[in-house]
């Protein structure tokens, strides 16, 4: 096999017309690059030099058709590795973002909009999954990064815990309990329910109430986040989530009202996933852009705590 080191000692040699110059200009032994000329004509089954005792070396001419297709290979590899540099240096092109995340939109265009105000070479592409196909598009290269909920570890993904989030009670805004400041799993236990079914969430809601003996009465299921909201707004049933938008009012202008919800078990972690290693200088500092974003005051209120009375949704 021919390797990208000989073909460049032939080359050097070939462009000095001496073996012992051209290891002069590698910081190698002499020998070091006969040896890489013979590898290459041993490779090729072809002899690409003349040696020449005391006057050097001269391409035969098969020698000048093999170094000029090297020289070639070798300038593309450069220009391949110098691009390599600049998309590690800069932060421009694309930027991929696999999310399993259901109010991502309520924090997602707060992350990006500064870096593309500063930085408009980026083009930022957003792809809405679930956690399975986020970790796999990670893994594959279809994603630069991920938003996700996970309950397992995925070998390869390295995953950032951003936000806790603990499970709130949602009602509509005339709901008798709406002004509770905090509701318990009872409160769901004679009521119709509205369920977010969505992979890991859903199997996080059936774990809580299976841990409190509770069977719900679920009259509606919904896919998505504002979906539900939306159903408990018009009426239909309370509802369990875990982060809110920064409004009360549902798409249908409805108002809902979130309730702390008293539970025993864990929260639920929303991550970023990167895959390990190095990565792009973009893609790191999307990364903390997300780090910095999740530690102010605004990314907080995503989330329903106890005594946070004045928050919905």
């Amino acid at each position: 096999m021919v390797t990208l080191k000989a073909l460049q000692y032939f080359l050097g040699a070939v462009d000095r017309r001496s073996i012992a110059a051209a290891a002069e200009d590698f910081s190698v032994v002499p020998s070091a690059v006969s040896a890489a000329i013979a590898s290459v004509e041993d490779s090729l089954g072809l002899t690409l030099v003349h040696r020449r005792r005391a006057k050097g070396i001269a391409p035969t001419a098969s020698g000048r058709v093999i170094a000029d297709r090297a020289r070639m290979l070798i300038e593309d590899y450069e220009s391949l590795i110098s691009l390599g540099a600049e998309l590690q240096a800069q932060l421009s092109g694309p930027l991929r973002i696999g999310y399993y995340a259901p109010v991502a939109p309520a924090f997602l265009p707060k992350i990006l909009a500064p870096m593309l105000r500063e930085n408009p070479e980026i083009a930022a592409h957003l792809i809405e999954c679930d956690t399975g196909r986020a970790q796999q598009g990670l893994l594959k290269g279809d994603f630069d990064a991920i938003l996700f909920v996970a309950d397992t570890d995925c070998p390869g993904i390295e995953a950032v815990p951003l936000v806790d989030a603990m499970p709130y009670l949602l009602v509509p805004a005339d709901d008798p309990i709406a002004g509770e400041a905090l509701a318990t799993l009872d409160m769901l236990g004679d009521t119709p329910v509205v369920m977010l079914d969505l992979p890991v969430v859903r199997g996080y809601y059936d774990r809580l109430f299976a841990q409190s003996g509770i069977v719900p009465t679920v009259v509606a299921t919904g896919a998505t986040h504002e979906m539900v909201r939306s159903l408990v707004g018009s009426g239909m049933g309370r509802a369990i989530l875990n982060m809110a938008p920064h409004t009360d009012l549902t798409y249908a202008g409805d108002r809902v009202k979130a309730v702390p919800l008293d539970v025993g078990g864990p929260p639920l972690t929303l991550s970023l996933g990167l895959v390990e290693g190095r990565r792009r200088q973009l893609v790191d500092a999307f990364a903390k852009a997300c780090v910095d974003f999740f530690s102010t005051p605004m990314a907080q209120s995503l989330v329903i705590r106890q005594r946070d009375e004045g928050h919905s949704g």
